[in-house]
């Protein structure tokens, strides 16, 4: 049987098209999961921990206490602040009165407490259970001398850093496909797309009731590379590998805004022409099509494509709103490319650079963040939490993430502001493709239809609307659609000879 596969830089999702519908592979319950893997050093299979009625009661206990505390906290911080109130009032009574900038520094070097929600409590407490009931596990383990050869995909990968403590996590490996790569490093790397792209197999031939031998795996129009076109082909030859080392037969690729346009043609009853815009974690790509036809698949016209995508607006987000938490614009010595270094979770050479860094000479309380930032998957574990502020942000002027895990009661702040000088750079060469694709497409006027997790953005769907002013947006699923075209595309080319 042949499926196709979405190896998305952020998320990675796949489907099979059989009896003329499409079929998701569902990840714990979900059609996608995050591109993200963890090898623990000394492997138990978490799948037998079990929530009891003590860990339950456990956990309510601690988030009332969470809560009793923080009530504590904030008192205590009232408390201050209306100290600071009390002082200017009699410092206006004896005519000196304390100017309001003044006043805001005073206010500014009391830390606000910070409550965390109910979730992000619970989900705390229970890793820590889980990390109790591991290490009991694991010296089990060893006593039997067992080791087992096991990864942990998607969400789960970045929470099982904290609860098994040591092993390798990787993020968005897609990231990494172009870029210059030793021989140790590309073996690396390719290990790691392998066991993800077999993790993806073997759930579809669960899940589909037959053996999966077969797959179409979309690409960008352009890999991300640091040696140029060379780094597509790279791309393609580690992908390829890597598959095949997975069980797949056979494996062949399509443009991912051909994909989406393949999918949307299956829907449309008309002839027509529409310009697929698929903007993803890491790259943005563009088709223009004729869909709608009688022809099975869709008549691409052209593509074009830029290796950027939401990575590059979390980045931005990092380097702005929380980096200086680190000491970012406040330590002179600690100059751009350690943060740069810090905030790039997806290249393996500037992680390397930053865990290697010493901070003998920075000032506390930024050394000590520092330090524990340069801990295994902590990067990734920040990232994250930068991705859900970008997420928050695209409806709210303002948002937090608890930051505990690096200092107790660090809260990371962000602003609408922030997001959009984070977006800079981003919109900017985003813009301009937009541009040279009106430029190229003046004689049609096509529908508009966006997939790619940060099309959902409003500042992105606003600059589509302003290029491309006499066009129709037409609607389209955001997450899925790309898998949805690979999937049709894969029935249509499914080699007879395979099984």
């Amino acid at each position: 049987m042949k499926i196709g596969i979405d190896f998305g830089t952020s998320y990675s999702s796949a489907a099979a098209f059989r009896n003329g519908r499409i079929e998701h592979v569902m990840f714990d319950g979900q059609p996608q999961f995050r591109t993200s893997v963890f090898f623990p050093d000394r492997a138990v299979d978490i799948s037998g921990f079990e929530l009891t009625s003590l860990h339950e009661q456990e956990i309510s206990d601690g988030i009332r206490s969470a809560k009793a505390s923080y009530a504590k906290r904030l008192a205590e911080y009232n408390k201050d602040i209306a100290a600071i109130e009390m002082r200017a009032r009699a410092a206006a009574r004896n005519k000196t009165p304390m100017s309001e900038e003044e006043k805001a520094e005073r206010r500014a070097m009391i830390a606000k407490p910070f409550l965390s929600r109910d979730q992000d409590l619970r989900e705390s407490a229970v890793n820590a259970i889980k990390r109790h009931w591991l290490s009991d596990e694991i010296a089990k383990a060893k006593e039997a001398d067992i080791h087992l050869d096991t990864a942990i995909f998607g969400e789960e990968a970045i929470d099982a850093l904290f609860i098994y403590e040591s092993g390798r996590l990787v993020q968005s490996p897609k990231s990494m496909l172009g870029f210059r790569l030793e021989r140790v490093q590309r073996g690396y790397i390719t290990g790691i797309v392998t066991r993800i792209l077999k993790h993806i197999r073997e759930q579809a031939s669960l899940q589909l009731g037959q053996e999966v031998t077969q797959a179409t795996l979309g690409r960008p129009v352009k890999f991300r590379s640091s040696i140029g076109p060379d780094g597509g082909l790279q791309a393609i030859a580690i992908l390829t590998e890597a598959a095949l080392a997975a069980g797949f037969e056979k494996v062949d690729f399509l443009h991912e805004p051909s994909a989406a346009a393949v999918g949307y043609h299956t829907s449309s009853a008309t002839a027509h022409h529409a310009l697929i815009v698929d903007i993803g974690g890491g790259t943005t790509d563009i088709a223009l099509a004729e869909v709608g036809t009688e022809d099975t698949q869709p008549h691409i016209l052209s593509t074009w494509g830029e290796p950027k995508g939401g990575t590059d607006v979390d980045l931005g987000l990092s380097l702005r709103s929380v980096m200086p938490l680190f000491g970012k614009g406040v330590c002179p010595e600690l100059l751009a490319p350690v943060f740069m270094d810090a905030a790039s979770v997806s290249d393996l050479n500037r992680q390397k650079s930053f865990r290697d860094r010493r901070f003998i000479h920075t000032p506390l309380p930024y050394a000590s963040r520092l330090a524990e930032l340069q801990k295994p998957g902590i990067p990734v574990r920040l990232n994250r939490d930068v991705e859900k502020l970008k997420i928050e942000l695209s409806k709210t002027a303002r948002s937090e993430r608890s930051l505990s895990y690096i200092e107790p009661s660090l809260v990371a702040q962000a602003t609408d502001t922030h997001l959009a000088s984070g977006a800079e750079s981003f919109m900017r060469s985003f813009e301009q493709l937009l541009a040279q694709v009106s430029k190229e497409i003046q004689e049609y006027t096509p529908v508009l239809f966006l997939t790619g997790g940060m099309s959902r953005a409003p500042y992105v769907i606003e600059a589509v609307k302003q290029a491309f002013p006499r066009c129709d947006i037409v609607p389209s699923e955001a997450s899925l659609g790309v898998v949805d075209g690979l999937s049709v595309y894969a029935s249509l080319t499914q080699d007879v000879r395979y099984p």
